[in-house]
């Protein structure tokens, strides 16, 4: 676990035998994501790690985390590990405790439905966009779907391969993709906010986030929406928004 700031002073870094960001000993990152090659900046970087953790549930919510001990953590200097962490206050994942550091916004069940509700109010008509022009112009709709199909196989195969991270990221990135080719990158960047809010990976277990018939679920969605069959598509990609409903009682 990333260091709180019960544990040390801030320059200090984390405790002693702390938990790292998944759940390795302190001082490992080996389950940390790869920084890109092209990443833009270290603030981007610094975030894409931290939603990570927060994604997986790696930082809890009664915890409040120092920015100087994530940056320990991340192997980053503080600067940008500060900047992202004051990104996700802005964003309303993340609220800042003055003279003490960052903890997550706690999310409920009803904070949860709210949040799938808005998702599906952009999913069901990315889908039926990305319908209509695959029915229109099957051609054109080509590079899209095979964009889409890519990341669902993707997503399929961590699952059979009981691969927890893998899975989360192909899902992630078919989600984004799906929103990104059917309305747009800002419609995307909303849906990816509110899904990294939501926390739902963190909410359940492994069983539960290395799901099978979820994955399945997006490649017959790809099938679908190539069919240019619009309600079944649109039906699909709601019901596999709300999958943490099937996965409750695990």
């Amino acid at each position: 676990m990333v260091t709180s700031e019960s544990a040390a002073p801030e320059a200090k870094g984390p405790a002693s035998g702390s938990r790292a960001l998944g759940g390795h000993a302190s001082g490992s990152r080996a389950s940390l994501p790869a920084r890109p090659e092209t990443a833009p900046t270290l603030r981007e970087h610094a975030l894409i790690v931290i939603r990570h953790a927060i994604t997986t549930g790696d930082l809890d919510e009664d915890t409040i985390y120092s920015a100087a001990g994530l940056a320990k953590q991340l192997g980053m200097s503080l600067s940008p590990v500060r900047e992202a962490m004051m990104s996700l206050v802005a964003e309303g994942t993340v609220e800042a405790v003055p003279n003490r550091g960052f903890r997550l916004v706690p999310v409920t069940r009803e904070d949860l439905e709210e949040i799938i509700r808005i998702r599906a109010l952009l999913a069901g008509p990315a889908v039926d966009a990305l319908c209509a022009r695959a029915s229109e112009d099957p051609a054109a709709s080509e590079a899209a779907l095979g964009d889409l199909r890519t990341h669902a196989e993707a997503a399929l195969a961590a699952a059979h391969e009981d691969d927890t991270i893998g899975f989360m990221t192909a899902d992630r990135l078919f989600h984004e993709h799906l929103l990104e080719h059917g309305l747009g990158r800002r419609a995307a960047d909303i849906s990816l906010r509110l899904r990294d809010q939501s926390r739902v990976f963190a909410a359940h277990s492994i069983a539960a986030i290395v799901d099978a018939e979820s994955a399945q679920q997006i490649v017959d969605l790809v099938g679908l929406i190539e069919a240019g069959r619009s309600a079944e598509a649109q039906a699909l990609v709601i019901d596999n928004l709300f999958y943490f409903r099937r996965t409750e009682n695990l």
